[in-house]
């Protein structure tokens, strides 16, 4: 039998990746210090000092940890976090199963981390990830914060197994990389923005610009829950593909902030009959989230954004109306809204955009949302401070418009 690995014989290797060159990088390795006689790979017999020196060594300011509590005690290093911060690193453990993927526990935590975590690489600082073999669960976080930070998920997929050969292991954690979206984590204080702009619709706001001259358009809403519901929203579509503007936190709970840009259609009745098909794919999405202001009451909740079409504004979705009264019992686990949209007198700019769907193109948009695994429909509502229940009713009128749809 051949001896044992160690950290002398072998020294630890950080494959590395970067989102964009003005960023940190995101460092790709297994268990420091892991003693695991049975691996698959060859026995190891190696130095926790040692491994973290060389992480240090290496410029990591956080070494964030994959691996389950039990898997620390069985690789004989259940002092790495200490080990960690002896060095002057921080050290965040989010476990994940080994060959799986995160759970909605994960992706809670995440929702508190992951932010955390981006801003340091987009601050030039650089990131270690591990989990026992440095494939896996390392490699599909490495390509999930790749694309959070707004690369192409192929891309992201492609960069990591470059670097790291054999990584990302199972097609569930190649599936949660390639629905991954891109976040944007700025937290914004009006406070400190100068107002360049009135407000656009019905709800008090207005257009505020940065000393870097970038504008965003920040709506006021009555309470936080409004502004968490839209931002929930805002995910939900963007998980399903549907076009929506680029919301950005906000330092006060109760607004609504999203970055300013020119519209080169801001009406309906200006759509071309290949926008309009365009607009008719997310009928789905619209109904899914109980969008009832897809259209908006002019017909100016849709516009055109360097030539795709783009739902303006999700005040409507979810669980409030787009005035901030709560929906009730009408936002329920079945989908009326498939019909309503397209059918509902009351509803003229909406009938008149997605009135003429012929029998094929519903079903294609529906199919769009039935797609969609129910871990990320989790996931995406989570992670944005939504509460589960929530996420259950969302489940549910999924698998009603997959009744519907036959």
């Amino acid at each position: 039998m051949a001896a044992p690995r160690t950290s002398q014989t072998h020294p630890l290797q950080i494959a590395e990746v970067r989102a964009a060159p003005e960023m940190g990088r995101i460092g790709i390795t297994f268990c420091p210090g892991k003693h695991d006689l049975a691996a698959a790979s060859g026995a190891w017999a190696r130095d926790l000092a040692a491994d973290l020196d060389a992480i240090a060594a290496w410029g990591a300011r956080l070494v964030l940890t994959l691996v389950e509590p039990a898997e620390l005690v069985a690789l004989r290093v259940p002092d790495l976090g200490a080990g960690v911060r002896q060095r002057g690193m921080d050290w965040r453990h989010l476990p994940v199963a080994d060959y799986s993927v995160p759970t909605e526990g994960f992706e809670a935590d995440w929702a508190q981390h992951g932010p955390e975590i981006r801003a340091l690489l987009r601050g030039g600082a650089d990131v270690v990830l591990h989990c026992r073999g440095g494939l896996g669960r390392a490699g599909m976080t490495a390509a999930r914060l790749l694309a959070e930070l707004g690369m192409e998920p192929g891309e992201a997929i492609r960069l990591v197994r470059k670097a790291r050969p054999g990584a990302i292991e199972t097609p569930a954690q190649l599936a949660l990389v390639r629905r991954t979206v891109a976040l944007d984590d700025r937290v914004l204080d009006t406070a400190a923005l100068h107002r360049v702009g009135a407000r656009l619709g019905s709800t008090p706001g207005g257009v505020f610009q940065d000393a870097a001259g970038q504008r965003y358009y920040v709506k006021q809403v009555e309470t936080a829950a409004l502004a968490r519901n839209e931002r929930i929203a805002a995910r939900l579509y963007r998980l399903a593909g549907a076009p929506v503007l680029t919301y950005v936190a906000t330092r006060d709970p109760c607004e609504v902030a999203t970055v300013f840009v020119p519209l080169d259609k801001r009406h309906i009745a200006q759509f071309s009959e290949a926008e309009r098909r365009q607009a008719q794919g997310w009928l789905g999405v619209h109904a899914w989230l109980a969008n009832w202001d897809a259209a908006g009451f002019g017909g100016d909740n849709q516009g055109v954004v360097a030539g795709v079409v783009t739902t303006l504004d999700l005040g409507g979705a979810l669980e409030f109306r787009a005035q901030g009264d709560p929906k009730g019992r009408a936002f329920g686990d079945s989908v009326s809204e498939i019909d309503r949209l397209r059918h509902d007198p009351d509803n003229p700019q909406a009938a008149a955009l997605f009135g003429d769907m012929t029998p094929e193109a519903v079903r294609a948009a529906i199919a769009v949302v039935t797609r969609l695994p129910e871990d990320a429909i989790r996931r995406a509502v989570a992670g944005a401070g939504g509460r589960s229940e929530l996420a259950d009713r969302l489940v549910a009128r999924q698998a009603d418009m997959a009744r519907q749809a036959g």
